[in-house]
């Protein structure tokens, strides 16, 4: 009872001049998955992500900074409502606060649509760090589409936005039944393309096509039920019988990324 009476009076809440402790609690609280998905709303924090996020189409609820950041860029972000450090301290998700944070609404998922030469399918990435590295990767090759399986991280969490570094606000990234979505992909002429650790040398292939690129978890790999999916498996060569069992799911990503689209 207390959460819903919670989140019915964020709203009106945002509209006052001066930020409140109800306000302040609240916003601390966005570092929560349960409430991020209650109220629908996310944090993001520091100066670039903030100029990136107001360039974009997302809904910002509430831009909050320090008066300390304001004296220096007032112009940029005119509309942020000063709170002292301490205030900003206590709403920051982060160890050192950079002065400046937003409340954003989640947007609604909209049909996949894909439009990129190449998509981008993720598959149990769990790792935040990961999942946020992966989608600034695509979005440095061209690829402005990304589908991820059900169990992949939370796309709003705070590390995941963070490692993004503004990325989110300009990939498009779908959550789906990723079995579903390669094999109807597949009945339309798709390649599927599977990093996988046994499959055709990733520098030595020829007549790539547009397709989809799965990525598989950082501990297990791509699972058996989207390995029937892959038209084309495909591997990164060790160098001198390296004895590494595999490489980070982000750095293999980057690799197949940038070799696919080079």
């Amino acid at each position: 009872m207390g959460c819903l009476i919670f989140g019915a009076a964020f709203f009106r809440i945002f509209d006052a001049k001066m930020i409140t402790k109800n306000t302040i609690k609240q916003i601390a609280s966005l570092r929560q998955q349960k409430f991020r998905k209650e109220l629908g709303l996310f944090v993001v924090e520091g100066r670039k992500m903030v100029e990136e996020l107001l360039q974009s189409d997302f809904e910002v609820e509430g831009l909050y900074a320090t008066e300390a950041f304001l004296a220096e860029n007032s112009t940029v972000f005119s509309t942020a409502e000063a709170v002292t450090e301490v205030q900003m301290q206590q709403m920051s998700g982060l160890d050192t606060p950079p002065g400046i944070l937003a409340v954003v609404r989640i947007p609604t998922q909209s049909e996949i649509k894909p439009k990129s030469r190449f998509v981008l399918a993720l598959d149990g990435i769990t790792n935040p760090g990961n999942m946020g590295t992966l989608i600034r990767t695509a979005e440095w090759f061209g690829i402005g589409d990304i589908v991820c399986s059900p169990d992949c991280v939370e796309l709003w969490n705070p590390k995941t936005v963070q490692a993004t570094m503004g990325s989110l606000f300009r990939v498009k990234v779908w959550k789906t039944d990723l079995v579903s979505f390669l094999r109807q992909s597949q009945a339309q002429g798709k390649a599927i393309y599977g990093a996988l650790l046994e499959g055709e040398n990733l520098f030595q292939m020829k007549g790539k096509t547009e397709g989809i690129i799965v990525i598989g978890s950082e501990s297990h790999g791509i699972r058996a039920e989207i390995l029937s999916c892959i038209t084309h498996p495909i591997t990164i060569p060790r160098v001198n019988n390296s004895t590494t069992e595999s490489l980070n799911a982000a750095v293999a990503g980057a690799i197949i990324m940038a070799e696919m689209t080079r």
